[in-house]
């Protein structure tokens, strides 16, 4: 296309709304009845990125204990449940900057989310936070045969968002913005473009991504990638 990006592509968690905190403890609580105790160290360095089935697979493989299916359907629903209850408390918020920068984008771009949290979590928070009439496009957790690092969730957003947007693009004519390394590394080899926000991560751990901030306030944002337009 002749303008750049033509969508803008955001993950949710650790990038839209401080929530990792929020899986980390439903986590913990579930793995604590298992006989598994999970360390905040061990969920940033090990767990981010997968979603919650991934997540269980990837610890109780690092465990050395198998994990059937109905063990896997019963600790996913669990651990569902726990974070439902911490968003409906409200134990969550937007991070520094998304607001204005979201709203800001939205006013040129068509935008969209892609997640490996579960669809009413997703919904829940953004409602919370006042900002689902901004996205056209949500892809969860449930919408993919194969989650986060793998690309298939961008790929399926991407032409999920210029179906809805009625325009014609590519990956390599959106912008993903993420936090989490792993799939910054995968979504470039499909040809998107990346912000990397050290959220999550140390800035040092997102050098594959073409931009990298440390927060995603439209200043901060806009001094690396000038032609974004944000706002009027």
């Amino acid at each position: 296309m002749s303008t750049w990006p033509a969508g803008v592509l955001f993950d949710f968690d650790g990038v839209i709304v401080d929530s990792e905190p929020l899986h980390l403890r439903g986590f913990q609580q579930v793995l604590a009845g298992e006989g598994i105790e999970l360390s905040g160290e061990d969920y940033y360095r090990n767990l981010i990125g997968f979603d919650d089935r991934g997540a269980f697979a990837h610890v109780f493989h690092l465990h050395g204990r198998p994990l059937d299916p109905t063990t896997a359907r019963r600790l996913e629903g669990a651990k569902a449940a726990a974070v439902q209850g911490m968003i409906t408390r409200g134990d969550f918020s937007a991070l520094p900057g998304v607001d204005e920068l979201v709203r800001g984008l939205a006013r040129h771009y068509p935008l969209a989310i892609c997640s490996g949290a579960l669809r009413e979590e997703i919904e829940l928070m953004l409602e919370g936070i006042s900002l689902r009439d901004c996205f056209q496009v949500i892809t969860a957790a449930e919408d993919v045969t194969q989650a986060k690092p793998h690309p298939e969730g961008y790929l399926k957003t991407a032409r999920l968002l210029r179906e809805q947007s009625g325009l014609k693009f590519g990956p390599e004519d959106c912008l993903v913005i993420e936090d989490a390394p792993t799939v910054i590394s995968a979504v470039k080899a499909e040809g998107f473009q990346t912000l990397g926000v050290a959220t999550t991560y140390p800035m040092s751990a997102l050098t594959d991504a073409d931009f990298i901030v440390a927060r995603l306030t439209p200043a901060e944002v806009l001094k690396q990638i000038p032609r974004l337009k944000i706002g009027v």
